[in-house]
């Protein structure tokens, strides 16, 4: 009454009389909010409704009767004035029907479901809705499960036509509310990844038959387990691959991303894609390192890397996977299966792409490369992943009203390929990826005399496949110099090219070494700097940026063109600026000069110039005058813009040198996270903030 006197309510109030005696309910009531004239107002109302209850009893109250699918209990609604004073709860429909002495009039037990009734055995008329009961015709599924932290129940009925008839999901965040609502069934439940199982004391009264547990919780409750063994001639440590790890731990745990300032992230975003990578994952060691003793320890092991590195990634992004996953093919398997289920639960259209590692090769002693490498791209396809041996994978843009296609060129098509016919192909690509395993044949130190393929590569077939990825290489890397290239290798560039510098604008991701090291100072860039290695714990993914933007007119020399309303269109998506150009008649033309473009539509009426999908009107009808002041006009407008950005850099130097970042974004030039400078073009004031 104290709560009701703060917080008063004349239904909650009228509710307390169906449970305490009415006379002391009234008698206690004390109505505080308001003035005194509104106290005995409701006072009197609470008065008038005990005086109804004791001379008619509950008749006056409306009941409505429904099973409540969010707790799945038998309810009976009381409503006074027609708003609702009490729901009363049964958990079973033998306690409901009892309670209800067998009347089922106004009842709804529609969302019950597979409750058979004998509908002679109680008192029903038109008001009453009776619930699917022939359960003969139902399928029943039940799927109970633990992930990110919670517990599900997923509950579904199909007729014989597999048609959904009722679908009901249930989240707890206790275990104890999840084993209640199962009444302590938790038989074929996946609990796999809920590790606070491990402080279950006792029991008894839970069915844990076929339910995913680990052996650790097993061996707590007393449940017997079918043990695995592993292939012990898969795992191996090269002990200067372990040396570089413990070298470069440093670089390893290095997270790059905080360096960049606010600014940077969203002009990055705005300009620049997110690339994804993760390499030398080594599964096996994992496995022996935990001290496996049964197939589900397996799963655990993988499932917790698999959901770590999906939380990590963005939605519609690409994710590299260096090699060196796993020297089991199945164990492969596995990781690729789980890490498609966590994708497709998230809806994410990640573009995962792969290349091998030499641990990959291990399991194939009596194989060649070409069978192997099939094997792999086969079950990669079947969950719609990419590998990439000696070949060129690129995102294309080219169909105007759809985000991406991806497309692959293989290594055959690749090396047959002229520059013209591959740079054509590539026109509209924001990403080029080229990619494979490329071996270590330059490398005298570490090598296939060293056992790194173990008994299926020797040195002389090392040596070969090197120089088919050389000499590809060699070709994109002329062929494609201003393409947004990443060059993805499980080996070093110095194992598999003469040439161990990197070239400039390229980005080169590796692994294979474990000695992680990063470089990247705008031109050279190399991400080697996660390669997870055999005894690190919780593996995470790191990323770069590279440009999304391409130059759909970049192999048209200097002149006039007549172009298509598509080909337009194309520039100004290559440019990530959205423009719509819907003109039907007329010609359009492109005047392009020293880097510079500019676009001029004839109508019958005139020419004008365009400025995304708007005209301005232009006084001459020539458009070789046009194209023959072009120089003249960017010789004005760089003038300008060189000056204040000469300016820029030399305040980007100062601040560099009293320790700040310097980085220039527009019109602003960055010292630390917090502080910045603004210069503004105009007057070239420079004003801090």
């Amino acid at each position: 009454m104290e709560y009701l006197s703060l917080f008063p309510s004349d239904y909650i109030t009228y509710s307390l009389c169906l449970i305490y005696d009415p006379q002391k309910v009234l008698d206690a009531y004390s109505y505080s909010n308001g003035s005194k004239h509104n106290a005995a107002k409701h006072k009197r109302m609470l008065r008038d409704f005990i005086e109804i209850l004791d001379s008619t009893g509950l008749e006056k109250i409306y009941k409505y009767c429904n099973f409540d699918s969010n707790t799945h209990y038998y309810c009976e609604n009381l409503f006074w004035n027609q708003s609702i004073i009490a729901h009363r709860y049964f958990e079973s429909f033998e306690e409901f029907i009892t309670y209800r002495k067998g009347d089922l009039t106004n009842c709804n037990l529609s969302k019950v479901i597979g409750l058979d009734l004998d509908i002679s055995s109680y008192m029903t008329d038109s008001t009453t809705i009776f619930p699917i009961y022939s359960i003969k015709q139902i399928m029943y599924t039940e799927k109970k499960l633990y992930k990110n932290e919670k517990f599900f129940v997923f509950q579904e009925w199909r007729d014989s036509n597999q048609n959904i008839i009722k679908k009901y999901d249930h989240e707890f965040n206790y275990f104890f509310d999840f084993v209640f609502f199962l009444k302590g069934d938790l038989s074929d439940a996946d609990l796999l990844l809920c590790d606070g199982l491990e402080n279950i004391r006792d029991a008894t009264g839970l069915n844990l038959s076929g339910a995913m547990l680990t052996s650790t919780v097993c061996e707590k409750i007393g449940i017997k387990y079918e043990n695995y063994k592993i292939d012990t001639k898969l795992i191996r440590d090269f002990s200067l691959s372990y040396k570089n790890e413990e070298e470069t731990i440093l670089a390893f745990q290095d997270n790059r991303e905080l360096s960049l300032s606010f600014e940077e992230e969203r002009e990055n975003i705005q300009l620049k894609q997110k690339v994804y990578y993760i390499s030398d994952i080594h599964l096996m060691h994992r496995i022996q390192n935990s001290k496996y003793k049964s197939k589900n320890n397996i799963y655990y092991i993988i499932l917790n890397i698999v959901n770590t590195i999906v939380s990590e990634i963005s939605y519609n992004s690409t994710l590299l996977i260096g090699g060196d996953v796993a020297s089991s093919f199945t164990i492969f398997q596995l990781f690729v299966k789980f890490l498609r289920n966590a994708l497709d639960e998230k809806r994410f259209d990640t573009k995962v792409i792969f290349v091998l590692g030499n641990h990959e090769l291990w399991e194939f002693p009596e194989k060649n490369l070409k069978y192997i490498i099939k094997k792999y791209r086969e079950i990669l396809n079947r969950y719609h992943m990419y590998l990439l041996q000696n070949d060129l994978l690129y995102i294309d843009n080219s169909a105007v009203h759809e985000e991406y296609i991806l497309k692959t060129i293989a290594n055959k098509e690749l090396a047959a390929c002229d520059k013209s016919t591959l740079r054509s192909k590539l026109s509209t690509s924001r990403l080029v990826i080229f990619g494979g395993l490329a071996f270590s044949g330059y490398n005298k130190e570490f090598n296939a005399n060293n056992g790194i393929y173990r008994l299926t590569i020797d040195r002389e077939i090392e040596i070969e496949e090197t120089q088919k990825f050389e000499n590809l290489y060699y070709k994109v890397s002329q062929m494609l110099p201003d393409k947004n290239l990443v060059v993805f290798t499980h080996t070093p560039k110095k194992d598999w090219c003469k040439k161990p510098e990197p070239e400039k604008n390229f980005v080169y991701v590796n692994g294979h070494t474990h000695y992680n090291y990063f470089h990247d100072d705008g031109e050279y860039r190399i991400y080697a700097d996660n390669q997870i290695g055999y005894h690190r714990e919780n593996p995470h993914v790191k990323y770069f940026y590279i440009g999304k933007t391409y130059d759909f007119f970049s192999d048209y020399k200097d002149g006039i063109y007549e172009i298509t309303k598509e080909q337009y269109q194309h520039f100004y998506r290559g440019k990530n600026i959205r423009m719509s150009f819907n003109r039907a008649m007329g010609i359009l033309y492109m005047l392009k000069r020293n880097g510079y473009y500019c676009f001029i539509f004839r109508s019958f009426e005139a020419l004008s110039i365009l400025n995304g999908g708007s005209l301005k009107k232009l006084p001459y009808e020539n458009i070789q005058y046009y194209y023959d002041n072009m120089e003249r006009i960017i010789v004005r407008l760089e003038e300008p813009f060189s000056k204040f950005t000469d300016y820029q850099k030399r305040i980007s130097n100062e601040i560099q040198k009293i320790g700040g970042s310097g980085t220039i974004h527009g019109c602003i030039v960055d010292i630390d996270y917090f502080n910045h400078v603004y210069i503004n073009p105009i007057d070239m004031k420079v004003t801090g903030y």
